[in-house]
């Protein structure tokens, strides 16, 4: 399938899952969440997630400079707050521990005020920015837009929830702004696949980066302050990876690597939601505890602690396939990496030297003088 054509049905897809979402909170006590799992959120995260490509291919203009660093923001933060909910409703058959463990994250402003009351907003605020670079050409697509943002915002923030309908025609009225001006864009000209390769890197050496300052044990990262810096630059490694995950060349093998890294990603930037409410926990018993409850739960246990971090890795490697031609040392660098991961357990703290190594074979591959149709597919 034409990768601008996926874009779009992924754009919409996403855009769909999330009013669903608003829908059925209209349908749920929002305590009261669904089983077996919490079908909500997950369709928060995987509606948010569908969108990206369609974020990095918004426009090229002046304000998607500005705005797009804002969207992806707006959807990580998104991702982190589906965490904090997936724990929230993991206690629905007891209101007292969840009311103790809302008003301890509550008191954190590197938890809520990041991952609740602000980060999700983020997303209208920076989508509105960047349909600003179509006010020459679809006037209409760009008022819908801002004027669902406005109405999102307005019924999410200030209107109780007996009048979530607000927001949902909010959501309405801006999907279809957003639609409307991806739509209308017959080429996706993406100008910004460099800085895309470099932003990969960074976040390859962010992983390493938090690795290292896992490396003295849980009783140095707990003491951390104000912030819990390890699993800070490790959620950033994660994001600031996710433009170059989704803007690898338009091959088969890409359509393999990209939703298992894009999967790890997710994992990454849960697990360190978790590792939050670890490090903010007083003491460690409470640590323990919550450990032990959310150990109970497949849905959050899985994920993001046990399994689903290694798809980070798994996707990676399959996207650097698309280069074995070009630079089959590099290609051995990462594979060698990922292999450390799997079979060098005996390695002492083997994911910073895994973190290195993928770091440098993807900078051989990204920082070869490229031929001058080397993105032509992308």
């Amino acid at each position: 399938m034409n990768n601008q054509k996926l874009t779009k049905i992924l754009f919409v897809i996403g855009f769909v899952l999330l009013i669903l979402a608003q829908i059925s909170f209209s349908f749920t006590d929002a305590i009261n969440l669904l089983e077996p799992i919490d079908f909500i959120h997950w369709t928060i995260l995987i509606g948010a997630v569908l969108v990206i490509p369609g974020v990095l291919r918004f426009s090229n203009g002046m304000f998607s400079k500005i705005g797009t660093p804002i969207t992806l923001a707006g959807i990580a933060t998104t991702i982190g707050m589906c965490a904090i909910d997936f724990v929230l409703w993991s206690y629905n058959s007891d209101q007292k521990a969840r009311a103790d463990l809302y008003y301890q994250l509550i008191e954190e402003p590197s938890i809520w005020m990041v991952f609740i009351t602000v980060g999700p907003a983020l997303f209208f605020v920076g989508l509105s920015i960047q349909s600003f670079d179509y006010l020459k050409t679809n006037i209409k697509g760009v008022l819908l837009t801002n004027i669902g943002a406005v109405v999102t915002g307005v019924g999410g923030l200030l209107l109780p929830f007996e009048y979530h309908f607000v927001m949902i025609i909010g959501y309405m009225i801006f999907a279809f702004g957003a639609n409307i001006l991806l739509f209308k864009r017959r080429i996706f000209h993406n100008t910004y696949f460099k800085v895309y390769d470099v932003l990969f890197i960074i976040g390859l050496l962010l992983e390493m980066i938090g690795q290292i300052l896992l490396m003295p044990g849980n009783e140095f990262v707990y003491a951390l302050k104000p912030i819990d810096f390890a699993h800070w630059s490790l959620l950033l490694g994660a994001v600031f990876m996710i433009p170059k995950i989704v803007n690898f060349p338009n091959k088969l093998i890409t359509y393999i690597g990209t939703p298992l890294a894009m999967i790890g990603v997710v994992c990454f930037i849960g697990m360190c939601i978790l590792d939050f409410m670890w490090w903010n926990m007083p003491n460690q018993e409470m640590r323990v505890e919550l450990a032990s409850h959310l150990s109970k739960f497949p849905s959050i246990w899985i994920p993001f602690i046990t399994k689903g971090t290694a798809f980070f890795n798994i996707g990676i490697l399959i996207l650097s396939f698309n280069y074995i031609k070009k630079n089959i040392l590099a290609v051995s660098l990462i594979i060698l990496a990922t292999l450390i991961i799997f079979v060098g357990g005996f390695i002492p703290h083997r994911l910073i030297l895994v973190y290195l190594i993928t770091a440098i074979g993807y900078a051989l591959i990204f920082f070869k003088k490229a031929s001058p149709n080397e993105y032509k597919t992308q």
